[in-house]
């Protein structure tokens, strides 16, 4: 166990997981590990019932009852991120043999081998995704605003080598999201993923990530010119490595919503819905009682 992922998902988020999983399985070219927290029974015991090699399932009831008290204070999705941490901490400390663990977001899709991130900057103790926020409809001061608001930074894929700055950083993470995890723009609060700009004030060895085609999403795929080549897909001259499907929700069987509204969309989008049909499709053959459909509370913007 050297290169851990980890994830953490509620029932409303199992399909855009299985279709993350599957992107790994078929890109990945060495063997990985992913450890997914699940918040609810029914995640957890659908994914135990696939009973997928290398997918460790694994309850909310292994961190405790001191972390499960904040399921009580906090929403679901605060809860979520304030977990990010405590999860990757948790990991850290049960598996001694893993050199460096990487939560990914359940709604990441890899097109291409995630191990060239950590290959291109093996040293770094940390790796943050820049979001390079970028729309030619905003001006300057708009743009400025939307960064100040969630931050430089995306919490969605993030990197911590298990060395002494890594662990530190970590640590620190945790305690300002158990301190504080919501969305409050006037008083500088962006959930989990505010706190990631101060991490390389406070600490060395911090590094953006300068692989191409990592963290493409909707505040950035205007930048580039999408295609296809052979079966891979490029963004510019790059490969794509993954693409972020932020503000995805699956309604239901056969309607899939974007919460944001986003005028030109990549034709990777039909291609990933594709993929979660796949994924609602075997989960029917698994349980057919089984609901992961979007809640009426999570079809709503959380700011």
């Amino acid at each position: 166990m050297e290169n851990l992922y980890c994830s953490i998902l509620s029932k409303g988020r199992v399909y855009q997981f299985l279709t993350l999983l599957g992107s790994m399985q078929k890109v990945s070219k060495e063997d990985f590990d992913l450890f997914v927290l699940c918040v609810d029974d029914e995640a957890y015991y659908l994914l135990e019932k696939l009973n997928i090699k290398k997918l460790h399932v694994v309850h909310e009831k292994e961190l405790g009852e001191d972390v499960l008290a904040f399921k009580k204070a906090r929403k679901v999705h605060e809860y979520c991120w304030t977990l990010k941490p405590i999860f990757l901490e948790h990991l850290m400390m049960k598996h001694p043999t893993a050199s460096r663990l990487t939560y990914l977001d359940c709604d990441l899709y890899f097109w291409n081998d995630p191990s060239i991130i950590f290959k291109n900057q093996p040293d770094c103790s940390v790796l943050l995704s820049p979001e390079e926020k970028y729309n030619p409809s905003w001006d300057a001061n708009f743009t400025r605003y939307m960064q100040k608001v969630t931050g430089y930074y995306n919490s969605g894929y993030i990197s911590f080598k298990k060395d002494e700055i890594g662990l530190a950083c970590l640590k620190w993470w945790k305690e300002k999201c158990i301190e504080r995890c919501e969305i409050v723009p006037s008083e500088g609060f962006f959930g989990d993923q505010k706190y990631l700009d101060q991490m390389p004030k406070l600490f060395s060895n911090i590094c953006d990530i300068t692989t191409p085609g990592v963290n493409v999403g909707i505040w950035n795929d205007l930048k580039f010119q999408f295609s296809e080549d052979d079966g891979s897909v490029y963004v510019n001259n790059h490969r794509l490595i993954f693409y972020h499907f932020c503000g995805l929700r699956i309604v239901n069987k056969n309607k899939i919503e974007l919460i944001f509204n986003q005028k030109h969309i990549p034709f990777i989008f039909e291609y990933y819905q594709q993929m979660l049909q796949e994924a609602i499709d075997l989960t029917e053959k698994i349980d057919p009682t089984f609901n992961g459909y979007a809640s009426e509370e999570d079809l709503k913007r959380y700011w």
